[in-house]
């Protein structure tokens, strides 16, 4: 599956994003960008509002990229279907 290059985020968040410290804020932001990016998980054992955050974000990111994919899935099928009407056409 290609790989999609970013990931939204949503103003519901800030709800969550406003109960951290900016410094917390910013951890969890780095570790969102690699986790969408690289797949690496960051463990957050030291702060546990980050770690609920990251789960909750995670699952965001996650739904983005099957989203993504569903996409991409559809329009190639659709490409194909179109593909094959223009063949059909020319016989």
């Amino acid at each position: 599956m290609k790989k999609p290059k970013g990931f939204f985020t949503y103003f519901h968040h800030s709800a969550l994003i406003n109960h951290l410290s900016d410094a917390q804020a910013g951890r969890l932001y780095k570790a969102v960008l690699l986790y969408g990016d690289e797949g690496v998980e960051t463990a957050f054992d030291d702060d546990q509002a980050c770690a609920l955050a990251f789960i909750i974000l995670k699952g965001e990111v996650d739904m983005n990229f099957e989203r993504y994919a569903e996409v991409c899935e559809n329009r190639s099928k659709a490409a194909k279907e179109r593909e094959a009407k223009k063949r059909d056409n020319l016989c």
